[in-house]
């Protein structure tokens, strides 16, 4: 059985609770406080000051928003221990039955293993590719419960409340209760963050992309990107389907050549449970 977060202690601390930029971020509220304070005393806080003051906590909270490498909003994985000469490829948007099972059959007779982050949604659809993924080895982690491209700024109930239901379409078909979650998008806010802890999951991002996703992307401009960026320990972003199921991502033919640069360093790809499982025991 794969462990849960309580079995691996210290699962989190890849990322950092007191980046430079929650540091930031608290301090500039506290500033944009602070002047509203002043100017409410001086009977200077009026409509467009109120605006003003506004737009300019917003902007920099959206920042951390599309940035989550940043971790603004608290700890993310992004990546595990170097020197142990091991990645983590991960897949977004599954499970589709046609460009998952691809990546599955690519993936089935090498030594590499991959986190396959699933839309809830789409695991009601295809449980049958969902327990294919649990019997081929790999991790599965959670994509919300569908692509909602606006989920940061949902309330953290509502969020909370689609993370359960994508969870609970995985456990029901494995029987293993997944912990790992990538937000739509990576997009990670105060209430991502709230929710995520209130559903017992860990958000994970990335260290490295390879924008396969894009519609027009080509598996050349795929393998090129990612064997120039990825280092020891990255977890990687890739997707075995389209948001939509609409088109086939170029990773899917991208990964031979994945597999065989990461053969060719002596690399192994491993599940995000195990790069935090070595991370944890690197700090032992």
């Amino acid at each position: 059985m794969r462990r849960t977060p309580e079995a691996v202690p210290g699962h989190v601390a890849t990322g950092r609770a007191w980046s430079p930029a929650r540091i930031a971020f608290l301090t500039w509220s506290a500033v944009l406080g602070a002047v509203a304070v002043v100017a409410a005393v001086r009977g200077e806080l009026g409509p467009w000051e109120i605006v003003l003051l506004a737009l300019a906590w917003f902007v920099v909270a959206t920042i951390g928003v599309l940035f989550p490498w940043l971790e603004m909003y608290g700890p993310i994985v992004l990546r595990g221990p170097a020197g142990r000469r091991s990645v983590a490829l991960s897949f977004d948007d599954g499970p589709n039955p046609v460009t998952t099972r691809r990546i599955l059959a690519l993936l089935a007779p090498t030594r590499h293993r991959a986190t396959f982050f699933v839309l809830g949604g789409k695991a009601r659809l295809h449980p049958d590719v969902v327990r294919e993924i649990h019997a081929g080895g790999h991790t599965i982690g959670v994509h919300g419960d569908r692509h909602d491209w606006v989920h940061s700024f949902r309330m953290p109930w509502t969020i909370r409340g689609e993370l359960l239901r994508a969870v609970r379409a995985v456990e029901d078909e494995t029987g293993i209760r997944p912990w790992l979650f990538r937000p739509p998008l990576g997009h990670v806010s105060l209430t991502t963050t709230r929710a995520a802890r209130q559903a017992g999951v860990t958000i994970v991002g990335w260290a490295a992309r390879g924008f396969d996703g894009v519609r027009r992307q080509t598996p050349e401009a795929v393998v090129e990107r990612l064997t120039r960026r990825v280092r020891e320990g990255d977890v990687v972003m890739l997707h075995d389907a389209s948001e939509r199921d609409d088109y086939e991502p170029a990773s899917v033919r991208a990964l031979p050549e994945i597999l065989q640069w990461l053969d060719e360093r002596g690399w192994v790809s491993v599940g995000v449970d195990v790069l935090l499982d070595a991370s944890a025991r690197s700090r032992a």
